[in-house]
């Protein structure tokens, strides 16, 4: 009887051949593998480390691309203008400019200048405060006698179609008004009553205080259904 037990036979390559080339417990095939899957790791490594690098340096260009400088856009300077300095004669009124009183001006008679049936004259007012003033529209005007400054007979109608002109006037500027006088020989000595006057009552526009100016060689109709006074323009510069 034989000693020998029947255990089966080592598996292999071969059927078990004692020259260490086909086993499972041979070590140069284990160290073949490692070796292998070593090799392998470290190709995935450097492909992955290579990716990196290559998308870290792409986000990096992008990153700091630059960007075209606007140019500046350049606002035109306006030429500068030489300003004129202000004319000591009347303006249009722009501002908050107290208007004109009797103390404030000196009202005088200019050149009379006769027609057929009547004769004209201009009124003339000057500023002579210290401070511009407002002046405009039609002043009041009517004759005066009797030595007492009696009015006598109807005062100056006015010409409203001439247009208001708005005037502020600088320290010794001047406005003018026309007065148109008919002459009291053309009416009717019954109707007219007439009487030697001594002068003018003027009143400067919107006042109501006036001024006599005198005045020789004017006749006034005392009836003051005849009127012989006619303001034909509203103040305004010469």
């Amino acid at each position: 009887m034989s000693d020998q037990q029947g255990f089966p036979e080592p598996f292999g390559d071969g059927g078990g051949s004692g020259d260490g080339s086909g086993g499972p417990d041979d070590p140069n095939k284990a160290r073949r593998g490692i070796r292998g899957r070593t090799i392998a790791i470290i190709v995935l490594a450097v492909a992955v480390v290579v990716l990196v690098v290559v998308v870290t340096s792409l986000v990096f260009a992008q990153g700091t691309k630059i960007s075209p400088t606007a140019s500046p856009i350049v606002t035109p300077t306006a030429p500068s203008t030489t300003t004129s300095p202000t004319p000591t004669s009347t303006s249009t009124s722009g501002g908050n400019v107290a208007m004109c009183t009797v103390d404030d001006l000196s009202v005088t008679l200019g050149t009379f200048d006769g027609t057929a049936g009547s004769e004209y004259v201009p009124i003339t007012f000057t500023n002579t405060s210290s401070s511009p003033c407002e002046l405009h529209g039609f002043p009041g005007v009517s004759f005066v006698g009797k030595g007492n400054g009696t009015q006598l007979g109807a005062a100056a109608d006015w010409a409203t179609s001439k247009p208001i002109v708005q005037n502020t006037l600088q320290p010794n500027s001047v406005v003018v008004a026309n007065l148109q006088i008919a002459f009291a020989g053309n009416y009717d000595s019954a109707e007219c009553q007439p009487l030697a006057a001594d002068g003018l009552r003027v009143y400067p526009p919107h006042s109501t205080r006036s001024v006599f100016v005198k005045a020789s060689n004017l006749t006034a109709c005392q009836n003051s259904a005849v009127h012989l006074l006619t303001v034909t323009t509203p103040v305004a510069p010469q």
